[in-house]
């Protein structure tokens, strides 16, 4: 007994997959063309003319960040694939039209992955001056914009720098003011920061050096993941993950003029290590190596300071659901 096969059926198959093998090749030269009009379009029509596109890209970044973005001079370079851009004297404007934020050049690095999800692979940001300002409501003001949550004009602007892969600041300076506390205003000097964001990650390393009076150069690292569902990558209020933050040497008596301590410290300076947990945007815990001198401490009204020649000590803080934890451990 022989079993014999259909001739129809093989054939049927053949045809099925020379259709298939056709219409994959179509797509596929449909694809290059398309790429290869961008890529033509871009270096022989955009590069060229580029410093043209200036006040499109002003009114555009304007109406998108909320606030009045200038720029001096736009330069490209087609060295590539992908061409980069620089970019001289980028100005964003306050509402009463100060500069909050002066950059004095800015080199844009792309790539076709950046390209294909409308952003930047490198931001490399050289002389920043920032304008930093907390008013008397509480609410925080960064080149002009509210990124307090309070309302929505920083959104856009949260929304983009936290989703760029990696933006790099060099040689820059930050002054931060807090009229809620009534403080002078406090310049840190040497400023460098470089931010990663990879998905929900996003990492963040700020150097920095402050008044010689108030100490030495600080650094602080801050590690964070968003929520698995959320669709705003500036939403840093819903974060979670850890800040660390380390100097040589800072004047604790100066430094309660900007920062509340918890505790009544009237002297004392040297070397401190934090280590603090965030969840939703609110301090948890944290963990801080002390190694201080001359220190005069108040524990409660009315009393007489403690002076102390020396304190060194591991403190630990935890939030719990009806009050707080604090332990120091290897107390001198």
């Amino acid at each position: 007994f022989t079993m014999m096969a259909s001739p129809s059926v093989p054939l049927a198959l053949l045809k099925t997959l020379s259709a298939l093998a056709r219409g994959s090749l179509w797509l596929l030269l449909a694809a290059t063309v398309l790429f290869l009009s961008a890529w033509g379009t871009l270096h022989w029509v955009i590069v060229p003319r580029i410093d043209d596109f200036r006040p499109l890209l002003e009114a555009r970044t304007s109406a998108l960040l909320g606030v009045e973005l200038r720029i001096g001079a736009i330069k490209a370079q087609s060295t590539g694939l992908v061409p980069s851009f620089e970019l001289d004297d980028v100005r964003l404007l306050d509402a009463q039209g100060r500069p909050a934020l002066q950059l004095g050049r800015v080199q844009v690095a792309l790539s076709p992955r950046s390209l294909w999800q409308l952003g930047f692979d490198q931001v490399y940001v050289e002389r920043l001056q920032l304008q930093v300002r907390r008013d008397r409501a509480g609410r925080i003001w960064v080149a002009g914009l509210d990124l307090s949550g309070s309302s929505g004009d920083g959104q856009g602007l949260a929304d983009w720098l936290f989703s760029q892969h990696e933006l790099v600041l060099q040689g820059g300076s930050i002054e931060w003011t807090d009229e809620l506390r009534a403080a002078p205003p406090l310049l840190l000097q040497q400023v460098q920061v470089v931010l990663r964001n990879q998905g929900r990650r996003h990492e963040i390393h700020v150097n920095a050096t402050p008044p010689a009076l108030l100490g030495e150069r600080l650094s602080l690292t801050g590690r964070f993941v968003q929520p698995l569902l959320s669709l705003q990558a500036g939403r840093w209020r819903d974060w979670e993950g850890q800040l660390y933050s380390a100097t040589d040497r800072i004047d604790l008596a100066l430094l309660r003029q900007f920062a509340d301590l918890g505790a009544d410290l009237q002297q004392g300076s040297g070397a401190v290590r934090l280590w603090a947990d965030i969840k939703r945007g609110e301090l948890q815990g944290a963990v801080v190596d002390l190694s201080l001198g001359g220190v005069r401490l108040s524990l409660g009204a009315g009393l007489e300071p403690l002076a102390l020649l020396s304190l060194a000590s591991r403190l630990s803080a935890k939030r719990l659901a009806e009050g707080f934890e604090v332990s120091a451990r290897a107390l001198a």
